[in-house]
């Protein structure tokens, strides 16, 4: 399952893990894409919950535009303040890019980490995630 702070209209946090495996590399990602957008907050998180324990040394995700900007990805097993007292993982590298075309990114774990819940937080004062 998945939440986040707020569902953007029309972009559920469901769309997250749609289980779809499409290819969206360099598509455009407006309304009515197939993807998942919090509401317009500070520090914006979206959460993942594996439903089992999983020794995470990589996470893949798909970004576009500066939603990627200071993004952090948090790995572990605790619910407490929405999963981001979870381990650090790291952050998706983010290139400066405004355009919102479709890239994916990989989170590499420094050492890899045990976790259940998967969560992602953009450090932003009012923005999106």
């Amino acid at each position: 399952t998945v939440k986040q702070n707020g569902d953007y209209p029309g972009r559920p946090a469901t769309l997250a893990i749609n289980g779809s495996p499409i290819n969206v590399t360099g598509q455009d990602l407006r309304p009515g894409s197939t993807c998942a957008a919090t509401i317009k907050s500070t520090n914006p998180w979206l959460q993942i919950d594996l439903k089992a324990v999983y020794l995470v040394s990589r996470v893949r995700v798909i970004i576009y535009g500066s939603t990627g900007q200071n993004v952090n990805v948090h790995v572990g097993n605790s619910v407490m303040n929405n999963g981001l007292y979870n381990h650090k993982c790291g952050s998706p590298p983010y290139d400066g890019s405004t355009n919102r075309k479709a890239i994916w990114r990989d989170v590499s774990c420094s050492c890899p980490v045990w976790g259940k819940y998967i969560v992602f937080q953009r450090i932003v004062t009012n923005g999106f995630l």
